[in-house]
């Protein structure tokens, strides 16, 4: 009976110190002209935490499956698309009370960049449960404390100049059940500059493909046009990517067409502006039987 109390007591403070860590605002930055930016800290928890910022050249890639995973140590990509040392934080270590926020304001020191683009790098946010003072410890008690570290990253961008993403765009395949489509596309991001924008799809009425169909044509086509889904997506180099879109629950069999369309521009990075018309737009065909 008590190691199972010490097992549920075990459990609830690790629930506990897992809950009690930071929270950040924004998820990304875009420093200003100046380059300088702004990211608050907030600790949302019970316990007093200690946080500590660092920055380190990455970017989202992918698998051989077309999955989203981190790449780290690029060192070439980091000399001619990366912030370098310049990028500081102040304060860079500090103690945060429970239901207490600290802004940290992040400057580049050094702006010598030859050409144009979007030059970038990723904060990483250390946080832990403050280690308490040896004189407070009750000696009384025995027993054994883990301490729990998170680490958070976000991405940060300079802007130089004013350069416009060239997005190259070749849909791969489109594997489909009743529910989800999971779209292949190779990509290639040129002009010194990841593409931040928008991917749009909907289905619309299934037109025959100019292609000969691999499919026996006699089953029945999508009736009418969906409405717009959206999400986003950051791409940096080039590479093939999978992203899996949501079917509306009334899709049935037949031959069914997606319309694609690639825009540039984030909500979140106002400044980099938005474009005026789809850096691409494509249909795939496709059949569920």
């Amino acid at each position: 009976m008590m190691n199972k109390l010490i097992l549920m007591m075990s459990l609830y403070t690790a629930s506990n110190w897992c809950k009690a860590q930071v929270s950040i605002a924004p998820t990304g930055i875009l420093l200003d002209r100046q380059g300088q930016g702004t990211v608050y800290i907030g600790n949302t928890g019970n316990q007093i935490q200690e946080v500590r910022i660092q920055f380190l050249f990455g970017y989202p890639a992918q698998d051989s499956l077309g999955e989203i995973q981190m790449v780290y140590g690029d060192t070439l990509r980091e000399k001619s698309h990366g912030l370098g040392n310049s990028i500081k934080a102040y304060p860079s270590a500090f103690t945060l009370q429970p239901q207490s926020q600290q802004m940290v304001r992040l400057i580049l020191k050094e702006r010598n960049f030859q050409d144009e683009g979007l030059y970038f790098s990723r904060i990483k946010i250390s946080s832990q449960a403050a280690v308490a003072d040896a004189g407070g410890i009750d000696t009384s008690m025995v027993g054994t404390k883990v301490a729990f570290r998170f680490e958070q990253f976000i991405p940060v961008f300079f802007q130089v100049g004013q350069p416009e993403p060239v997005l190259q765009v070749a849909p791969q395949s489109l594997q489909s059940d009743y529910r989800h489509g999971a779209l292949r596309f190779d990509y290639q991001c040129t002009n010194n500059s990841p593409y931040l924008g928008l991917l749009r799809y909907r289905l619309v009425k299934a037109l025959a493909p100019s292609s000969p169909p691999t499919v026996p044509t006699s089953l029945p086509v999508q009736e009418k046009n969906t409405a717009w889904k959206e999400m986003e997506i950051a791409l940096y180099f080039k590479g093939n990517r999978r992203c899996l879109l949501e079917w509306p629950d009334t899709l049935g069999s037949g031959n069914h067409c997606l319309e694609l369309e690639f825009h540039r521009g984030r909500r979140d990075f106002p400044a980099l502006g938005e474009g005026k018309v789809p850096d691409y737009r494509g249909k795939v065909h496709f059949v569920l039987p």
